[in-house]
């Protein structure tokens, strides 16, 4: 069966962000250029164009997509439940842990684009502020101990992720336990 136009764009749209993809993981962000973009994907540079502003707005849209935004958001969500903080901490850090660990190649374009002072600071920001207004809500809550979410969130992500890359697997609920211990 033939696709629709709307399908098609949309199809073609996957097929360039997973070249954008492979090309990043391999050359890094800056050293990726959009005409090797476009000869990955096999289009023209201009096709490009007409999906993307630039090779920045690529990257961040597979970061937005494809990263662990997406994830965080649902999971997020769905937990304005009774479950102790350091449960879902702990739930939500490994998911990302999870995420982190089977796609090298995202891990590879994030840790890249960081270093190209790409437009990261909003997907970051946004991913932070939502765990950091998780432990808000806990801390306003009598449940955790008042403390700075916002460094708190940083560390727990940071920590995560830079684990992961050096090859060192973290034990997330004793990190989420060294951050939040149990008082008795």
């Amino acid at each position: 069966m033939a696709r629709t136009r709307s399908e098609q764009a949309v199809w073609r749209r996957e097929q360039l962000l997973d070249a954008a993809l492979r090309v990043f993981a391999d050359k890094g962000v800056d050293g990726a250029t959009v005409k090797d973009l476009a000869q990955a994907a096999g289009v023209t540079p201009g096709l490009l164009y007409r999906y993307f502003d630039s090779k920045e707005a690529m990257v961040e849209t597979l970061l937005s997509e494809r990263g662990f935004l997406p994830r965080l958001r649902e999971l997020r969500a769905a937990h304005h439940d009774t479950r102790p903080a350091t449960e879902v901490l702990t739930e939500l850090l490994e998911a990302f842990d999870r995420l982190l660990a089977g796609h090298a190649d995202l891990m590879a374009v994030f840790f890249s684009a960081a270093q190209a002072r790409a437009p990261l600071a909003k997907l970051v920001n946004e991913g932070q502020r939502l765990i950091g207004d998780f432990l808000t809500e806990r801390v306003a809550a009598g449940e955790l101990r008042a403390h700075d979410t916002t460094t708190a969130a940083k560390t727990l992500f940071a920590t995560v992720a830079v684990n992961r890359r050096m090859g060192s697997p973290i034990d997330v609920a004793g990190l989420v336990e060294l951050l939040f211990p149990k008082e008795g």
